[in-house]
């Protein structure tokens, strides 16, 4: 049912905490979600194969949300505004990559598309199709920019151009922005609708940043600095990890601990191996940007429903075990904060409150520092237990292809792919080379943990 305000069929407005991920998007933090997906390749011929999966993906693109382009609205007054497309540039959108790439090659050429960044004048997307690899495989990156979907969302995406998605439906007609006369009656009836919502929610974030300060939660850790803090530079390193889910249930199960307690617990260890090695380990615990999900049913599957987490993980302790415990406490401090953090979202839009972002955001994303506390980003994120197919090809591994955030020097991101987790590694090689150091010492790490429980 229209509601006030309403600008039309195939129009949507940008919440205001999307458009966060698209202003704080600079040249050396390129803000998108991405994903190295690795499939099984019958003998054949690989240039045939590309197009065979350039046709299957083409066909469900109209089955997930990506056909749209973003609008800014006249003067800033009115959010931004996603508008459904008809058709893409199917050369720049699915583009098949035809370099022979082996395993060093792939990494670079990763390391080179985070870096660049996506146009959102186009569809926030781009999905390279690389034929050409060693061994019996082909490979799907995937890129959706981060103010489109979080990574829940992005997860409900890969799995719509998977198989398992309904194949040729009709495309979306392409819609018709309004013009700027009609579009400001349009926000000025919104804002008038939305008043006492913004009345409300305005005394609910007051009263959240009240009890935030009140000092009545459990203290937050400061980000300590280190020789590695500072601008992040425009240069890119990846590496990739897998490691048995089973394994890390079978820790966490003998030490009370969950999956995501001891993926921490193991980024920790191979965080202060690394940085022991470097001679840049502070005497302060190490601390994370981190996210929680707080979709639920009413929010629909795309956009960002995401609550920033900043435990520290006790890189301070040399015992294994005194590290768990210390990050499972800090965890449970910043759950502790989540509700009230939560209240800190969702703001209805107020008159130009687009430009007035922009401007602010502008300012701050600048000088290349860190726009939210934190040192490093690690997250573990949902994948299919089961096994997944496209065009019919089995898929291996379901890598992240994570973002190197404003300010921080690396980011691992772990997501399950049916047994296993794979991890995906980024570093500035500027302040940490060797990424593939990282993936190691996460293996390192877990079996120091299972000879721990033996």
């Amino acid at each position: 049912m229209p509601t006030a305000g309403d600008l039309g069929p195939g129009l949507a407005r940008m919440r205001p905490d999307d458009h966060f991920m698209a202003i704080t998007d600079t040249p050396a933090t390129p803000m998108h979600i991405g994903a190295l997906q690795f499939l099984a390749a019958p003998p054949g011929d690989r240039a045939e194969l590309a197009q065979k999966l350039r046709a299957h993906l083409l066909a469900r693109l109209p089955n997930t949300p990506l056909m749209v382009q973003l609008r800014e609205a006249p003067d800033g007054y009115d959010s931004d505004v996603w508008v459904d497309v008809a058709e893409i540039d199917v050369d720049y959108h699915l583009q098949i990559v035809p370099d022979r790439l082996d395993e060093a090659g792939v990494r670079r050429f990763i390391a080179q598309q985070c870096m660049q960044r996506i146009d959102l004048a186009r569809p926030p997307f781009r999905i390279f199709i690389l034929p050409n690899l060693e061994g019996d495989r082909v490979a799907l990156h995937y890129k959706v920019h981060h103010c489109f979907s979080d990574g829940i969302g992005f997860q409900t995406i890969l799995g719509r151009l998977s198989d398992d998605g309904a194949p040729n439906q009709p495309p979306h007609p392409a819609a018709h922005l309004p013009s700027p006369e009609a579009w400001r009656a349009a926000a000025d009836a919104r804002f008038e609708a939305e008043a006492e919502l913004r009345e409300r929610k305005k005394a609910e974030m007051a009263a959240a940043l009240a009890k935030l300060k009140s000092g009545e939660l459990p203290p937050r850790s400061p980000t300590p600095t280190l020789k590695l803090s500072g601008p992040t530079s425009m240069e890119r390193e990846y590496a990739t990890q897998t490691i048995a889910l089973e394994r890390v249930k079978a820790v966490g199960k003998a030490l009370g601990g969950t999956v995501n307690d001891i993926f921490l617990s193991l980024a920790s260890s191979a965080i202060r191996r690394r940085l022991i090695e470097i001679d840049d380990l502070p005497d302060e615990p190490l601390t994370i940007n981190a996210a929680r999900s707080y979709r639920r049913p009413e929010h629909g599957e795309f956009g960002n429903r995401i609550v920033a987490l900043h435990p520290h993980i006790a890189t301070n302790l040399a015992d294994p075990i005194a590290r768990l415990r210390a990050i499972q406490e800090s965890m449970k401090g910043e759950w502790a904060r989540t509700p009230y953090d939560e209240a800190m979202l969702g703001a209805p839009e107020k008159p130009y409150g687009a430009r007035d972002r922009r401007a602010r955001f502008a300012a701050r994303t600048s000088t290349g520092a860190a726009v939210i506390p934190g040192n490093v980003t690690l997250s573990n994120v949902p994948g299919p237990e089961g096994d997944r197919y496209v065009a019919g090809l089995k898929q291996l591994a379901n890598f992240p292809t994570p973002i190197l955030g404003s300010g921080r020097f690396l980011n691992i991101t772990s997501r399950r792919n049916g047994p296993n987790l794979d991890m995906g590694i980024m570093v500035d090689p500027t302040k940490l080379p060797e990424a593939a150091r990282i993936g190691a010492y996460l293996v390192a790490a877990l079996e120091e943990y299972e000879a721990l429980v033996d």
